[in-house]
């Protein structure tokens, strides 16, 4: 009995992503969903009270597991910045494992409770450069900066996943970005420097 439950649970939550990917949390059709997943509305009900909480159910559990690695990966990289072009790979794979959901939260989660996200991810990526730039630099790096190589980032990252790329090949430009970034990086920490101390 448990693995019918399971199993309907799951169904409903594939269909669910289809759906959202398609149309966005707004315009999404739990009708169409149901009949998709070859289930009653009433078995969705008993499983998902609501359309945000089968949203929230697909969605939350790859949100903490994305921001507990995010945390971790940005302390190796404070103490090991070789380490950055190897982290991005790790961070990416992750990602790519769950394409699907994560252009879902980043493009299409208007009118629900993670409408805000992807703003929240770009906070997350300035705070995490900011943090690596202090750690570098004697003076606090200009806010301004930070905030549009974040944006950079996070930009060149939805492009590899939007990307019609197999996974070893998005890997693979994940790793040159990642090269090109710290190699960037660098060159502008060594300029910083310089600039301070004129």
């Amino acid at each position: 009995m448990m693995k019918n439950k399971e199993k309907t649970v799951e169904k409903i939550k594939q269909a669910a992503v289809e759906e959202f990917l398609e149309k966005g949390y707004t315009k999404a059709s739990l009708r169409t969903i149901c009949k998709a997943a070859g289930v009653t509305t009433g078995a969705m009900y008993f499983s998902f009270e609501s359309k945000e909480a089968l949203f929230r159910a697909i969605l939350e559990p790859l949100i903490v597991q994305y921001e507990e690695l995010l945390e971790k990966y940005m302390k190796i990289e404070l103490k090991e910045p070789e380490k950055g072009a190897r982290l991005d790979v790790l961070m990416m794979q992750f990602i790519l494992a769950h394409k699907k959901e994560t252009i879902i939260i980043m493009e299409k989660a208007q009118g629900s409770c993670y409408e805000s996200y992807r703003r929240n991810v770009e906070r997350m990526m300035e705070r995490s450069f900011q943090v690596y730039y202090k750690s570098r630099l004697e003076a606090p790096p200009n806010e301004d900066l930070i905030k549009i190589l974040a944006k950079i980032r996070l930009d060149s990252c939805l492009e590899i996943i939007k990307g019609n790329y197999d996974m070893e090949y998005s890997l693979y430009l994940a790793e040159k970005i990642g090269i090109y970034a710290n190699g960037g990086t660098e060159k502008l920490l060594q300029n910083l420097k310089e600039f301070h101390s004129n």
